[in-house]
This record gives structure tokens, C-alpha cells and sequence, in this order.
């Protein structure tokens, strides 16, 4: 966390427009508001925090499908024909 990226929940107040147009201007892609000198939330574009979110889910994804070829079992597993009989497809 760097002091530039640093902002007081005071000066957030007193400022709001600025810092907002910051961020839409892309002079910062985020900012740390700070609480008696203490980090308290991050305020970034809704971009930066829907590309966060899609990488997130992702990464979520990518996790759940290796730990389901840990577990996979070829003898268990159904055909494609098999499952298409199954479900009258």
C-alpha cells in the first residue's frame, strides 16, 4: 500500500467529486480509505472491480476443476451415449 494510494475518510468527504473523477480518469486505479490511520475499505472503478470479480470466479473455477480430476475415476464415469440415453436426449 503506497501513501499516494492513501486517502482519509475526512478528506474522501470533502473531496468525493475529485476522487471519483481520479478514478474515472484513470489517474489511479484505486484508493485506500483510511480510518484513524487505519485501512477501513478500497474504492476503485467498477471496472477494476468487475475484472477483480471475473478473476476471481476463475480462479474459483480453475480450483474446483482440478480438485475434480484428483477425484476422477475413468471406471465410474458414464458415456456420452450413456447419459444421452439417460436423459432422452
Amino acid at each position: 500500500m503506497y501513501a499516494k494510494d492513501c486517502l482519509s475518510a475526512t478528506m474522501l468527504s470533502k473531496k468525493t467529486s475529485a476522487t471519483l473523477e481520479a478514478i474515472d480518469k484513470g489517474e489511479t486505479d484505486k484508493f485506500f480509505i483510511l480510518k484513524n490511520n487505519r485501512p477501513k475499505a478500497v474504492l476503485m472503478s467498477i471496472d477494476a472491480y468487475e475484472a477483480m470479480e471475473e478473476e476471481m470466479e476463475d480462479l474459483r473455477l480453475a480450483t474446483l476443476a482440478l480438485a475434480r480430476l484428483e477425484s476422477f475415476k475413468p471406471g465410474k464415469a458414464h458415456t456420452h451415449t450413456e447419459m444421452m440415453k439417460k436423459f432422452n436426449t
